[in-house]
């Protein structure tokens, strides 16, 4: 027959702990990882904005570009 392993309250903690730690970095790669598609849609929608609301808005087509091809982790 086999014995039954028991956790102390230390054992508890730890786990607990961890599973905490766990939770907080998936967390954080979930936030990371919306911000990035929030990123990269927005530029799509700011490469298909007209010529004319760009000039409205003093953005020339250099600046449009450079924003546009930026890489989505660059903020």
């Amino acid at each position: 027959m086999s014995q039954a392993a028991t956790l102390d309250h230390s054992d508890i903690v730890e786990i607990r702990r961890r599973a905490r730690r766990r939770a907080e970095w998936v967390a954080r790669i979930r936030r990371l990882a919306r911000t990035w598609h929030e990123r990269y849609r927005t530029r799509q929608e700011f490469a298909r904005v007209e010529p004319r609301i760009l000039k409205d808005c003093g953005i020339s087509e250099a600046e449009r570009f450079i924003e546009v091809n930026k890489p989505f982790w660059e903020a």
